[in-house]
């Protein structure tokens, strides 16, 4: 498509969308360390980054603004060799086009080869009921044309590529590292939750709607809980919202209810996309609070919700450990501030990503080491019925506490034992899950922790949890300095948020690593073959 008729399509819909609550895409920045996002328009384009290698989602419209934004994000257009196409519509591949500036000539594309059908013109793209023919796709990039389930690996990177037919005949949807689900036009989110795709754009209605049932059963059949990112929509890590409405589709000729209160009025008004905001703000998932409260009924607590249980089983007659590490007290809010410089919100914010590897529906092996007084988890595990739990922890003192948790909440699938995280009781490859909460700052010897949590661990599996990191609060470094680290209580060294993440690179497959304030959050993938 020309850039005349990208600008006639942004006249067009702006025109008939404004109002409606349809189209709500993410502004320009980063969804964590690996993800980045530009706005244009209505539409999102995405760039996952591992290893030095960029690989770009889809290329948007035709569109004056994206080596500006990309700039914003620290991207070089140069710099991108692999651009994977969900499909080829006017918002998807517009960089890509003949008559485009020629960001990425060089670049080569992946589709489907069923996709590939409307660029060679074999078959007419249509919308709205298949009355109205768009324009055809002229692109002079080399092309990788893909089948259904066929996985790629891009410089260690591995992308599984999925046919989901419906909106168009060939889409597809493109799942990185296990960790990154990007969907194009397969979702749409609502405030109630996720539906096939807009209802006039499909080529055909009930092909998407089947074709997502598939995609919901294939993510459930593998226990995969990736981070599911959309092309208008926004992104969200909860299946259960993404799915929520799996059997229906968004009807696009009418306001949506109910009414989604961050939702522009006209998605094409970019006046809050900024570069101060690309550069410093981290891009929220979709709010699941309306959803929640429209599903009605009992139901498992999330994660939020679970750690906020802690927050109330600390209670007013807490240690002072428990208090302060779920912010809860007087006196644990008093030195989550001085030391830590962090308040309730903060403290939530990473205790929640650090349990973020954890699926809510998890029932395998899961081995948390330290437990410390157990006054995270013990909530975290009464919502894991399936699971088998072993908790184990050097002092008996906390293990004791941790104890008395599990016993109150009548906790019967979880098991205590004494024992040093540098020499772990266990056969290699026994759990599937390991997880470290606020620990290996005190770990005498961390090269046998690391070295010992990784061989307990099966391939495929998680290793999550946070800890203290040098560098990512003054005040913090000085604490441990000063006091922490006389009284024994940390043990030097310390890693820092960069030396964290390539150590746990040179172990597992996919690691993602992020920090709030001085504590360092991380979730590592075990690859499926063996390290030598």
């Amino acid at each position: 498509m020309s850039k005349k008729d990208s600008q006639f399509q942004k006249r067009v819909m702006s025109l008939m969308f404004r109002g409606k609550e349809i189209f709500k895409p993410l502004n320009t920045g980063w969804i964590d360390e690996h993800v980045a996002c530009v706005r244009e328009w209505i539409a999102n384009i995405f760039f996952y980054t591992k290893n030095g290698t960029t690989i770009m989602i889809d290329a948007g419209y035709n569109y004056d603004r994206l080596r500006e934004k990309m700039g914003w994000l620290g991207i070089d257009p140069a710099s991108i060799r692999h651009i994977l196409v969900t499909h080829q519509d006017t918002d998807h591949v517009g960089a890509l086009e003949r008559d485009s500036e020629g960001l990425f000539r060089q670049a080569a594309i992946y589709l489907s080869e069923v996709e590939n059908r409307y660029l060679t013109g074999e078959v007419r793209r249509r919308v709205y009921f298949h009355l109205y023919k768009l324009p055809m796709v002229i692109t002079d990039n080399p092309r990788t044309l893909l089948q259904d389930g066929q996985v790629l690996d891009i410089d260690g990177i591995r992308v599984e590529c999925l046919l989901v037919p419906g909106h168009t005949w060939g889409h597809m949807v493109y799942l990185i590292d296990d960790e990154y689900l990007f969907t194009g036009d397969t979702l749409w989110f609502g405030a109630d939750g996720g539906y096939s795709f807009i209802n006039g754009l499909a080529e055909d209605i009930e092909l998407s709607k089947r074709s997502l049932a598939a995609l919901e059963k294939t993510l459930r059949e593998r226990k995969l809980c990736p981070k599911i990112i959309t092309g208008h929509t926004g992104w969200t890590d909860n299946l259960d919202f993404a799915v929520a409405h799996r059997d229906r589709v968004c009807n696009g000729f009418k306001k949506q209810k109910p009414h989604d209160p961050k939702a522009p009025w006209d998605g094409y008004v970019e006046t809050d996309d900024t570069e101060e905001k690309a550069r410093t703000v981290r891009l929220a998932k979709q709010d699941e609070s309306i959803w929640r409260s429209a599903s009605g009924g009992a139901r498992p607590m999330n994660r939020k919700e679970q750690i906020k249980s802690a927050y109330h089983l600390a209670g007013s007659n807490a240690s002072f450990y428990d208090g302060m590490i779920t912010c809860s007290t007087l006196p644990g809010k008093i030195i989550c501030g001085a030391v830590w410089n962090m308040g309730r919100e903060k403290n939530l914010r990473y205790l929640e990503q650090a349990l973020s590897g954890i699926l809510e529906d998890f029932s395998g092996r899961l081995l948390e080491v330290p437990v410390g007084t157990g006054v995270l988890t013990m909530p975290l595990y009464q919502g894991l019925p399936g699971a088998d739990i072993t908790c184990l922890d050097y002092s008996p003192d906390m293990m004791a506490s941790a104890r008395a948790k599990a016993n109150a909440l009548k906790l019967s699938n979880v098991r205590f034992m004494q024992g040093d995280v540098g020499a772990l009781p266990f056969e290699d490859e026994t759990f599937d899950t390991v997880l470290s909460l606020n620990g290996f700052h005190a770990f005498p010897d961390k090269e046998a922790a690391y070295r010992e949590t990784f061989r307990v661990l099966k391939p495929g599996g998680t290793f999550c949890g946070c800890f203290y990191v040098q560098g990512g609060c003054r005040r913090t470094d000085w604490f441990i300095r000063h006091l922490y680290q006389p009284k024994g209580w940390f043990t030097p060294p310390y890693e820092t948020e960069e030396s964290l993440r390539q150590r746990l690179r040179a172990l597992y497959r996919t690691v993602d690593v992020s920090r709030v304030e001085g504590i360092g959050v991380f979730r590592c993938i075990k690859a499926t073959r063996r390290f030598p």
